[in-house]
C-alpha cells in the first residue's frame, strides 16, 4: 500500500494544515517490523484504509501539498536524510511552508531523525526549525515507546480527528570531559544501569533473530548483569532548572533514569514512569527480590517498593567510578569512569509535534 500517498490525502484535509504550503517528507526504514512482519503489515494497511474512509468527501484545506519518500539504507542513514530535509526547510523562504516529517521505523530511526533535529535547534541554534518542521512519529518498530500512538490507528487519528500543535522538550546528556563532541539526546528516556544492559542484549539478539526480545532479556539481566558490570557506589544530585535542590541520593543503584516527562514507557510498554514524576532510580537488591518484583516494574507498580526513588527534576548530575551502559531511546552506549560526572537535563520545549484534542 502507498503509505505516503494515503497520508498525503489525510494531511491535505486536516484543519491543522489549513492554508499552509505543506511539504510532506517520509523517512522510512523498509526493514522495520511494521512493514515486514506480515500480520503487523496487514493490520497497518487496514488502519490506513479506515483512516482514508473517515475523510472521504472532505475538502482539501491546504494551499498546496507535495510528498516525497526517503528510505534508509543503513544504520544512522536516517540522520543524514533528516539533515538534508532540515537544511531545505531552513532555506525555504515561503512564509506559509510547513514541513511534515514523518518517521516510519523503529526507535532507532526515530532517534536518528530527532537527534539531528535537536542538534540543529539546540546546538546549532537554528531555532527557526521549530516553526517550520513538525514531526509525526509512526509506530513501525518493535518498541514504539516514543511514537505518536502505540498503533498506527492512534497515530493517523491525529490527522483525521481534532488535534493541535505542541512543543516538547528532550533530555540532553553530556559527560564531564574526554569525548570530543559528546552530546547525546533522548526524546523518551535516558538511563544508566541494568535497563541499558537489557537494551544492549535485546539489540544484539535482534541482529540475528527479528522480534521483540525485551521481556526475555529482563529475566536474563536479573541473573547476569552483575557478572558483566560492577554495581558500585553512585551519587546523584537532582535539581530544578534554576538550581533549586530537589534530591541527593547515594548508594548502589541498579538503574537511574530521566524521562522527557512523566507517564512514559520503554522496552515495549514497560511502565517505568507511571505518574507525573520524570526521574526514577532503583537501588540494588538481592537476586530473589529482583525476580519477585520484576512483574511490578513491568506494570508500573514499583512506586510502592522501598528500593524505588521517584521524583520530578529538570537536571540530574551522576557521579560514578565504574564502567556502565547509557541507554538513549533504545540505543546503548558504553560510559567509562573518565566520563563522569555525566549530566542529564531537560531542554526547553522545541520539538513541534501533533497532540490529540482541540
Amino acid at each position: 500500500m502507498d503509505y505516503l500517498g494515503g497520508i498525503k490525502t489525510l494531511a491535505e484535509r486536516s484543519t491543522l494544515f489549513a492554508g499552509r504550503d505543506l511539504r510532506i517528507v517520509m523517512i522510512a526504514n523498509p526493514v522495520a517490523g511494521g512493514f515486514t512482519i506480515k500480520k503487523r503489515a496487514a493490520q497497518n494497511r487496514q488502519y490506513l484504509e479506515r483512516a482514508l474512509k473517515a475523510v472521504e468527501g472532505k475538502p482539501i484545506l491546504v494551499r498546496s501539498a507535495s510528498a516525497v519518500l526517503y528510505e534508509t539504507k543503513s544504520a544512522e542513514h536516517a540522520g543524514v536524510l533528516a539533515r538534508e530535509v532540515f537544511s531545505a526547510a531552513i532555506a525555504d523562504e515561503e512564509p506559509d511552508a510547513l514541513y511534515l516529517v514523518i518517521i516510519a521505523g523503529g526507535d532507532g530511526t526515530s532517534l536518528d531523525v530527532q537527534t539531528e533535529y535537536a542538534q540543529t535547534c539546540v546546538l546549532r541554534k537554528e531555532t527557526r526549525l521549530s516553526e517550520k518542521v513538525c514531526l509525526l512519529r509512526l509506530p513501525f518498530g518493535t518498541g514504539n515507546d516514543g511514537s505518536d500512538g502505540r498503533t498506527l490507528d492512534e497515530s493517523l487519528a491525529l490527522l483525521t480527528d481534532q488535534a493541535h500543535f505542541e512543543k516538547q522538550c528532550a533530555v540532553r546528556v553530556y559527560p564531564a570531559q574526554g569525548r570530543e563532541n559528546a552530546q547525546w539526546f533522548a526524546f523518551n528516556i535516558a538511563s544508566v544501569g541494568v535497563d541499558a544492559f537489557i537494551t544492549d542484549m535485546t539489540n544484539r539478539m535482534k541482529r540475528f533473530f527479528p522480534g521483540d526480545f525485551y521481556k526475555v532479556c529482563v529475566d536474563i539481566a536479573c541473573l547476569f548483569y552483575a557478572m558483566y558490570y560492577t554495581i558500585g557506589k553512585m551519587t546523584v544530585v537532582m535539581t530544578k532548572r534554576d538550581g533549586i535542590h530537589v534530591l541527593n541520593q547515594s548508594g548502589r543503584f541498579l538503574l537511574m533514569l530521566m524521562g522527557a516527562s512523566g507517564y512514559r514507557t520503554y522496552g515495549s510498554n514497560q511502565k517505568i514512569l507511571p505518574d507525573e514524576n520524570n526521574v526514577c532510580g532503583v537501588r540494588e537488591m538481592s537476586l530473589g527480590r529482583k525476580l519477585s518484583l520484576r512483574s511490578g516494574f513491568k506494570s508500573g507498580k514499583h512506586a510502592q517498593y522501598p528500593e524505588t526513588i521517584l521524583c520530578k527534576a529538570e537536571k540530574m548530575v551522576i557521579y560514578y567510578g565504574e564502567r556502565i551502559l547509557l541507554q538513549l531511546d533504545g540505543e546503548a552506549n558504553l560510559l567509562y569512569p573518565a566520563d563522569f560526572p555525566i549530566t542529564m537535563e531537560l531542554t526547553d520545549p522545541f520539538i513541534l509535534v501533533i497532540k490529540p484534542g482541540a
